[in-house]
């Protein structure tokens, strides 16, 4: 799928708008961040430097998470940002200092 389009990309960024309309409520009505699972399908899909864009904003929203910063730091790597990439690395790692797994996308 590396540097096609994805028919899932748009409904996905349609998806995290939605999201963005949800009313503040613990636990969160949607579990999972539409935005992670958008950036990880960005960055399958060979585009990270879009991917990039969205992890910074989901960092926004919620500053520090791991999840965002993991791929954050793999869009940035994709796109050959090493020294930036491993200051974000950085930030997850004290993020996540003792994780139970080690992540593989920002998306199950």
């Amino acid at each position: 799928m590396t540097g096609r389009p994805s028919p899932g990309i748009a409904s996905r960024a349609c998806s995290y708008r939605l999201e963005d309309g949800l009313s503040y409520i613990e636990p969160p009505d949607w579990g999972i961040p539409v935005r992670h699972v958008l950036g990880a399908t960005l960055l399958e899909a060979g585009r990270p430097a879009e991917a990039e864009t969205v992890y910074w904003e989901d960092l926004r929203r919620s500053p520090e998470n791991g999840w965002a910063l993991f791929g954050l730091a793999r869009a940035l790597r994709a796109q050959g940002k090493s020294e930036q990439a491993e200051v974000i690395e950085q930030r997850f790692r004290r993020a996540w200092p003792d994780p139970d797994v080690q992540l593989e996308a920002t998306r199950f």
